[in-house]
């Protein structure tokens, strides 16, 4: 018999994981695993649990939404183990998950956790902590992540985003500015930002025309897009043109891959590491973890 770890988020999803938790189990078990079931109780508390118990395990599988795959991701770093991985998506935008083409339905992801077919993909490193798909700051960071689910099913999270920037005005965007300068590749580019976001995905809280086009969660490289401060309503108009054909306009975004980034900025920002609050900090360095996740995938 196999051991098999579930560490699932009882509060994500309105509880959708609680209500498929015992067919769920039943997948598991079916495919041979003698599982133990872990709900979290308090936020890092996946992470730990797995940091402490993943070595005792062939497979850790957890449910929930983006924040609790990040404590997955951390939490399996910090035990050394290598464990081989699942995801059964819960939350409100699963960035994650889309990207990997995990199914949303629990039981179905039950099933592709336990299926043996794995991908290895990379994951980040900011300032030291490992994240599974991005690192932003800036006017967007926590958009899709706390915008009403009713209105972005009624007008979809990409119409939201361009609708949340037309509604801004100047003055709101210069508030919101922060002066950085971006090292990448050997060249530093520093400037007026308003957001910035670097990453292994093919979206950002739903979104794929934030992403630069091409991105890869494989390729060894962090994805990266930066979008200076608009200093007039054509610049606004130009990002939004921009984001829609993801022909990405240098002289408004600052886009590309690279394997490692530092960021200095004049104040503290705030930092989101997938979709949670990562810290306040001035400077952060980005680095690209390479085939260091083994997740199952369909």
């Amino acid at each position: 018999m196999k051991d098999l770890l579930f560490v699932y988020n009882p509060h994500s999803g309105k509880g959708k994981i609680v209500n498929a938790l015992s067919d769920i189990v039943s997948v598991f078990t079916a495919a041979g695993y003698d599982v133990t079931v872990h709900p979290t109780s308090a936020p890092l508390d996946g992470h730990d649990y797995i940091a402490a118990h993943a070595g005792e395990y062939s497979l850790v599988v957890v449910g929930g939404g983006d924040g609790m795959l990040h404590e997955l991701l951390g939490g399996l770093r910090e035990s050394g183990c290598g464990a081989a991985c699942g995801y059964i998506p819960s939350g409100t935008i699963n960035d994650f998950a889309r990207s990997l083409g995990i199914p949303k339905n629990p039981v179905k992801a039950a099933a592709v956790a336990v299926s043996g077919n794995y991908s290895v993909v990379d994951c980040g490193l900011w300032n030291g902590r490992v994240f599974s798909y991005v690192a932003a700051f800036g006017v967007f960071t926590d958009v899709g992540y706390t915008t009403d689910q009713k209105m972005k099913n009624a007008i979809g999270p990409f119409a939201y985003y361009l609708d949340v920037l037309h509604g801004m005005d100047l003055k709101n965007f210069r508030a919101s500015s922060v002066r950085a300068a971006l090292t990448v590749n050997g060249r530093t580019y520093e400037d007026d930002f308003i957001f910035a976001l670097t990453g292994n995905t093919h979206s950002v809280a739903g979104l794929t025309g934030i992403v630069p086009e091409g991105a890869s969660m494989c390729d060894g490289l962090l994805d990266y897009t930066f979008l200076k401060t608009p200093k007039s309503i054509a610049d606004i108009e130009l990002i939004q043109s921009s984001i829609l054909s993801r022909k990405f306009d240098p002289s408004v975004i600052v886009s590309g891959r690279a394997e490692t980034l530092s960021v200095k900025t004049d104040r503290p920002v705030k930092w989101t590491l997938d979709g949670e609050y990562g810290g306040e900090v001035d400077e952060a360095t980005l680095l690209c973890l390479p085939s260091s996740v083994k997740i199952a995938v369909p």
